[in-house]
């Protein structure tokens, strides 16, 4: 994978966000350790940039309660979770999904739920905060500080190898 292919989907599903968010509320699903929590606090933060109307919850794991009582109002937002969840996501017809996530996939994607995930694009070894913040920074380009926030999460997360992609890739999109 070449990190042109990972930042053009970043791009597309990014424009799909916004566009969607445009006038509805999202609700932010997290996972809760360091990646997860870290890739959180840099969506907050953007999301608040942006002025947007938003929750957030932070969760363990994904039951499959979660996902029954997801509401069906609101653009619902995973980071660092879902990508093993995507049968339930449409058994309870979710629209407006859209899943920040590296966590191998088990199934294909449906052509509902938009994702950036580096599975798709040659399995680079990227954190979800790393994805994050590469995506928020195509949200608005007043990011740049939330980088220190997606290293942090790729070492929690044990990725201290992949730290020199991240690297590039936030050259890339500077």
């Amino acid at each position: 994978m070449e990190s042109k292919d990972l930042k053009s989907e970043i791009e597309i599903v990014a424009n799909k966000f916004l566009v969607a968010a445009e006038n509805k509320e999202i609700f932010v699903i997290s996972h809760f350790d360091t990646d997860g929590i870290t890739s959180a606090t840099i969506m907050i933060q953007t999301l608040k940039k942006l002025d947007k109307v938003f929750s957030v919850k932070i969760l363990k794991r994904i039951e499959d309660d979660t996902i029954q009582n997801l509401p069906k109002d609101k653009i619902i937002l995973f980071l660092d979770l879902a990508s093993a969840s995507l049968d339930k996501i449409i058994e309870n017809n979710l629209k407006d999904v859209f899943i920040i996530d590296h966590h191998e996939l088990t199934q294909a994607v449906p052509e509902n739920i938009f994702m950036v995930n580096p599975q798709l694009n040659g399995k680079e070894e990227l954190s979800s905060s790393s994805l994050v913040y590469l995506f928020c920074k195509h949200l608005t380009k007043e990011n740049k500080e939330f980088a220190k926030l997606a290293i942090l999460g790729m070492i929690g997360d044990s990725m201290e190898k992949s730290i020199d992609k991240l690297n590039n890739l936030i050259l890339i999109l500077n």
